[in-house]
């Protein structure tokens, strides 16, 4: 909920309204009752100039708030990427849904870090609203339409236990798949607890079942650990069974065959 008011405050300060900004918060990061926290916020006009960031923006450039508030995104993006920004700003359309964009930042010390993007337009006054997700370490983050359709396999299944009964629509394995890929997406760790919450599931079936998926290589988790994370070979199947969103059934086959 930090997060939340975190955004909220950001918002005031531009002067958008923050019953915008909850309908922000519910329809990006709140799936149930299991919630995810955004690494960083900004605000900016819908030229990108930056207006507004909050600490976490400011961490992942590693740049000070005067070195960031004013200044537009075309001089904290890498080069390769200058093209697809400019095409996401020139789709925005105001109140409709998120942008979801994958990019790289520029550092001061010359390096590019990349980040997956949420951006949502709104007006009067005409502002961009920025949610960021990034990893620091470790593995590169997925490709953003792999992210996108984990998105959606998670809404589904969220509209589906709405819709149905949570009795109806039990998934452990999905749920716990897809909650631990979309954590590595996000550059969040995600622990036995967090895990359990986001399938809908007691902690000690989580256990049983991450145990079920480490003994098939699909998971790497330490008792002592709080954090589970995907295998190459488990991260190559999710992805393989992600990518069925966009390509034919037989194509997503050859694919998970070439996993094994």
């Amino acid at each position: 909920m930090q997060a939340f008011a975190n955004q909220q405050a950001i918002l005031r300060r531009c002067k958008v309204p923050c019953k915008q900004a909850k309908l922000i918060y519910v329809d990006q990061y709140k799936c149930g009752g299991w919630v995810m926290m955004p690494a960083g916020h900004c605000v900016s006009s819908v030229e990108g100039v930056i207006l507004h960031a909050d600490q976490g923006f400011l961490d992942l450039l590693q740049r000070r708030a005067d070195q960031v508030i004013g200044v537009s995104y075309r001089q904290i993006t890498d080069a390769r990427d200058l093209d697809r920004s400019a095409d996401m700003l020139a789709v925005l359309k105001d109140g409709a849904a998120p942008v979801r964009l994958q990019k790289r930042y520029l550092r001061p010390d010359g390096s590019s870090v990349a980040a997956n993007l949420l951006v949502t337009r709104f007006a009067n006054p005409d502002r961009l609203i920025s949610t960021l997700f990034w990893q620091e370490n470790g593995r590169p983050l997925p490709p953003a339409r792999l992210w996108e359709a984990a998105l959606r396999m998670r809404q589904i299944h969220a509209t589906r236990a709405m819709l149905f009964g949570a009795d109806l629509s039990t998934d452990p394995i999905g749920s716990l798949l897809i909650g631990i890929y979309l954590a590595e997406a996000e550059g969040r760790n995600i622990g036995l607890a967090d895990a359990a919450a986001h399938a809908n599931i007691p902690t000690s079936v989580t256990e049983r079942w991450i145990k079920v998926l480490q003994q098939r290589g699909v998971l790497e988790h330490q008792d002592t650990a709080m954090d589970i994370r995907l295998t190459h070979l488990g991260l190559n199947k999710v992805e393989a069974m992600l990518a069925t969103i966009y390509v034919l059934p037989d194509a997503a086959a050859i694919d998970i065959n070439n996993h094994d």
